[in-house]
């Protein structure tokens, strides 16, 4: 079934380079005017395509387009509509436009699906002050309305907790979710392969970790007599980076944040605190990774080390049956693919706890993602719309059969 390529490639373009900045880079960040501006060119195209549209009350935008039985529980797809800052024209924005399009062409080809067919398009994806994957996590009831933190923020946005109980979805009512996405990562564009069917999103857990020396006079403290804490910070993070090889892939950790005090050029650093953030698709590993590291800690002389957990999000596997039927899709096309795990967090992350969800990778050309430089070829894209479009047939036909 051919796709309309000028028409994706016209709509990803036309809605992805709101907020292009000089540099090249895109910054469209959640509750903004031109996050906004970007979902009113969405509705307006869901107009055209006859979806019957639905904006909820924290910037997610629903578009519908009937099946043969209204009855039953809908097919969503899509992905976000928010970036980063300087981020790239295809992160998120790439599956809500390939959605769109899947869309058009069961409208011109006169396509009647069982299920009703659901595009979304969520916000505040990206990392805010309301956590990633706010607009999902809403959506499906994983965000307390009425957690403490959360109250202040709200009133930033004009919101209330009322706003985030009126976004909260019927999940009975949604059947499963299918998000096509850029890989954000090397693996297939360095293997040359098309298409990655994710079996798993990575948990994250984080820590903040703090090391106390003692501060001194740089000129006049000798180095055999000094409690450096940016040594025995520099010191750890070499064995953290040592036991991380250690384990299997996907398993990764990373020291990217340290603030050292007093931060002085002519005194000796008696405080450092830095942020590790491990990411794995098993929560065992990620925990025996973390006592590997403190063991090594305690061996560390003339500071003490001390770990406090800031964030424990636990990986999700997908579902195995969209998972089959996506290498389905693949096949029946003759296009290679390759089974992987997704480092990055996603939309189809937190959909996954409580509705079967499958996601599709194409390839970032060097693995660059999150920066003005993000790219995927074009035929790339319109193979990877093509594989979601057979999806949703094979899954509608597939689903209806349980119902």
């Amino acid at each position: 079934m051919k796709i309309n390529k000028q028409r994706i490639k016209n709509n990803l373009t036309a809605i992805g380079e709101i907020g292009k900045n000089k540099n090249g880079g895109i910054t469209r960040l959640a509750f903004s005017s031109d996050y906004y501006k970007a979902v009113d060119s969405l509705k307006n195209l869901m107009e055209k395509a006859n979806l019957q549209i639905n904006q909820d009350n924290i910037g997610n935008v629903f578009g519908k387009r009937s099946g043969k039985y209204d009855s039953f529980p809908s097919i969503m797809l899509g992905s976000h509509l928010d970036t980063v800052k300087n981020g790239g024209l295809f992160d998120g924005t790439l599956g809500v436009i390939a959605g769109l399009e899947c869309l058009n062409i069961l409208n011109e080809q006169n396509i009647s699906t069982n299920h009703p067919i659901e595009l979304a398009a969520f916000n505040a994806e990206e990392g805010s002050e309301m956590g990633g994957t706010f607009g999902s996590r809403v959506m499906i009831g994983l965000q307390d309305p009425s957690e403490k933190a959360l109250q202040s923020r709200l009133k930033n946005y004009d919101l209330t907790s009322a706003d985030l109980k009126n976004s909260i979805r019927d999940i009975d009512k949604i059947k499963a979710f299918l998000e096509l996405h850029v890989e954000q990562g090397v693996v297939l564009d360095r293997n040359e392969i098309p298409i990655g069917i994710v079996n798993g999103i990575a948990g994250i857990t984080r820590y903040k970790i703090i090391v106390k020396g003692e501060t001194n006079h740089a000129g006049t403290t000798p180095m055999n007599l000094r409690k450096d804490a940016l040594t025995a910070a520099a010191n750890l993070i070499t064995k953290i980076e040592k036991i991380a090889t250690s384990f299997t892939e996907p398993f990764v950790a990373t020291v990217g944040k340290i603030n050292v005090s007093p931060g002085a050029v002519n005194v000796i650093p008696g405080k450092v605190e830095m942020v590790l953030e491990m990411r794995d698709l098993e929560q065992d590993k990620i925990d025996l990774a973390i006592e590997k590291f403190k063991t090594e800690a305690k061996k560390i002389e003339n500071a003490k080390i001390v770990f406090n957990k800031m964030i424990q999000k636990p990986p999700v596997e997908t579902d195995n049956k969209i998972q089959n039927i996506i290498e389905k899709a693949c096949n029946d096309n003759n296009i290679s693919y390759k089974f992987m795990a997704s480092g990055a967090g996603h939309d189809a992350k937190e959909i996954a706890r409580k509705i079967p969800s499958g996601m599709i990778f194409v390839p970032s050309k060097d693995g660059k993602s999150h920066c003005p430089e993000e790219w995927t070829n074009w035929d790339d894209i319109y193979r990877g719309v093509e594989v979601l479009l057979n999806t949703i047939l094979l899954l509608d036909h597939k689903m209806s059969e349980s119902i």
